[in-house]
Parts: C-alpha cells; structure tokens; sequence
C-alpha cells in the first residue's frame, strides 16, 4: 500500500497570538518532532505564507528551519499557495499572481533553499479553469484538487495508475479521496488492514494539517502502527508522479473541496463563500472589490503599503466562511461567527480609510456600505438568539 498524505497549514491572518502558540505546541512542533523520529515516513505539506510569517513573528524560526531541513531529508515536499488564503477564483487574475508571489518570496525567505515548491494548493481546493491558466504561466507542475472536481460528481473512482493531465495546459491535477481524507486517516486505514485491501492500493488524502495533534491529540501512536506496517510505503505527490507514465487528459470542474453535486449542477461551485442566498456574503464581496478596486487605483498612494495588509487579511477565505451558517458535522456548531465575520469586514474597510488619496464622497460611500454589512451581521445574528 501507497499511501500519499498532503497536509494544509494555515492559521487565519487575524488570528490572536495566544492561538498561534496554542496550534504550535500541539500540532505544528508535534508534526516536525515526529516526521525528524520517524526517516521513512514522507508528506506532502502547504505552509500557507501569512502562518510563516506570523510563525517567524513569535519566535519560532527553529521551527521552520525544522521544517526546511526535513524538506532537504526529501521528507517534505513543499507546494505553493495563495499567501493570505483566499478564494482565488473568485479575485481578479493581478490579484492572485500578487499573492501567489507574496507566499512564494515568503516562504522562500524563512526556509530558504528548501522551499523549491512544484506543485500548487489553491486554498480550499477552490479551482476554476482561469486558475490552470495562471499557473501554468507561472510555470508550476501539479496542483491538487477534490475528487468532485473530475466529473462533478463523488460517485466516479479516482484511478491513481493514471497521471491527469488538464486540457489545454501542462498541468497534472492529483485528485484526493473526499471520504477517506474526511475521517480521521490513520484510524481508517488500520480498518482497512482489517478488511480487505490490495498491497498494490493507492491511497492519496489531503486534509487540514491540523487535523493531527490539534483535533486529534494523540496521533503519534496510531500513525506510528499504520508505518511499522512492512507493507505501507509512503511517498510525497512530486515522487508519485514520476513514476506514473499512462496519461488521461481531463477538464476538471469549477469546484472545492466542499462543494456538493447539487451545487455544481446549479453552477454555484463556491457557494460555501458566496451562496446566492446569502445576503451577507453578498455585501461583503461588495466590500471586498470595492477595496480591491481602490487598492490598485492608487497604487502610488503613501498609505499603500498599509491599506495593502488590510485588504490581504479581509480577503482570507475564513471571513466568508463564517458568514455561511453551514451546519457540519466535523464541527460542534454551524459556521456562524459573527465576530469573525465583523474582524474580516473591517480590515477590508481599514483597506479603504488608509488610503490618503481616495476622496471623501468614495470613502462616505464605502462606510455606508461597511455599516449596513455590519447591521445585517448583528441582526441576522440577534434573530436568530
């Protein structure tokens, strides 16, 4: 058995220091620990750039160097990202080269020659063809996405013997298996060598990196059980895909790695950030391109710098996400937050009042839009207490 584990890495941009230091000790430094324990064991991981950054920020350069030097063991296969994690089919195409380059120089500032990524994680898995396009000009190998994305469906079988090749592009796409990567791994798998299984099995699972000592604090064990197992190998995405040589060439579907059949069929691929539905999501996209409209009007503007921070933090996809009031089952509560969604809202606002240039009549009109966001935020949220 084959089994490829990607692992996403990412805190919210507005998270609290406290909060930083808490998923460190349990997830983060826990991850570096056992992958320097244990020299067979590899994976493939996205550390989003604002994390790196924030990581830096508090001291914890050891910890990426950790990091780095388990990357040039050849343990760690780096991918790139979107550096403040946003939903990047739903920003203008100058936007999400702009933060494609940002996590590249970032990355490649705290880990250093280590970070050499080939491969892409677009945050959420959120992909639209435009997407292929931009990364294939910026040269980049492999990106992988949802299984939902190869035919809108869950239902067809990801092949692991074949290498998907995206039409049109250079690009190879890796799909992950949504019902395996939704579990808790490793206590999957030790089902599976219970049951039935194939030695020659390919398994690729792609979750969130803190999955793994965060939710699940005592992984170590269960982890180590699946790897002492003779017939387990492991592998990064980059050396899987070297060796695979039957190719099929596909058009994968606008989609994340949330997304439902039924919302692909309405062709509402995103729905999780930006449902129809949703008033609020609606004003804050509003907010959003407003901000992003200014930002690169008044590019020479002496407060760019700092209107750019805000913005880049107000656009991280957690500010929508919690706006959604999505019910799932992997969390106690439903995604509504109405802290966090105000938090996002006003870095996008911050945006457009550190702008020196912008006149008062846009400004006046960007708080009007701010202040009825932030009234139907708190009332949606009163009604419903």
């Amino acid at each position: 058995m084959l089994w490829l584990n990607f692992l996403h890495f990412y805190q919210p941009p507005t998270a609290s220091d406290e909060q930083i230091r808490d998923i460190v000790k349990s997830c983060y430094q826990s991850w570096a620990d056992f992958l320097l324990i244990n020299k067979k064991v590899k994976v493939t991981v996205n550390l989003t750039a604002c994390l790196t950054e924030r990581l830096f920020q508090l001291g914890y350069q050891k910890l990426l160097n950790q990091f780095a030097c388990l990357a040039e063991r050849q343990q760690i296969e780096f991918v790139e990202s979107a550096a403040f994690h946003p939903i990047l089919p739903l920003l203008p195409d100058q936007e999400i080269i702009k933060q494609i380059k940002i996590n590249h120089d970032i990355n490649s500032r705290h880990l250093g020659p280590a970070y050499q990524p080939r491969g892409f994680f677009p945050p959420e898995m959120a992909y639209s063809q435009k997407l292929a396009v931009i990364l294939g000009r910026l040269k980049y190998q492999y990106l992988i996405l949802d299984q939902i994305a190869l035919d809108g469906t869950l239902k067809t079988a990801i092949d692991p013997s074949v290498k998907y090749k995206i039409k049109k592009t250079k690009l190879t796409v890796v799909f992950r298996d949504r019902r395996l990567s939704q579990t808790f791994v490793p206590e999957k798998i030790q089902e599976l060598f219970s049951g039935n299984y194939h030695n020659n099995q390919i398994l690729i699972t792609a979750t969130d990196g803190e999955l793994y000592g965060h939710r699940h604090w005592n992984w170590w064990s269960g982890y180590q059980e699946i790897i002492k197992n003779k017939q387990v190998q492991t592998a990064t995405l980059g050396e899987y895909l070297k060796n695979i040589k039957k190719t099929q060439e596909v058009s994968p579907r606008p989609s994340s790695w949330e997304s439902s059949p039924s919302e692909l069929r309405a062709s509402h691929p995103f729905a999780l950030w930006l449902s129809p539905n949703n008033q609020i999501q609606k004003q804050l996209w509003q907010l959003a391109n407003f901000a992003l409209e200014l930002n690169y009007q008044y590019k020479k503007d002496p407060n760019h710098f700092a209107s750019r921070l805000h913005l880049e933090r107000g656009l991280a996809s957690c500010t929508f996400w919690w706006a959604s009031g999505r019910d799932f089952a992997l969390f106690d509560s439903p995604a509504w937050n109405p802290g966090e969604i105000e938090k996002g809202a006003r870095e996008l606002i911050f945006s457009i009042r550190s702008l020196a240039s912008v006149s008062a009549k846009t400004k006046i009109k960007a708080e009007l839009a701010f202040s009825a966001l932030q009234k139907n935020i708190w009332l949606t949220h009163w009604r419903a207490n």
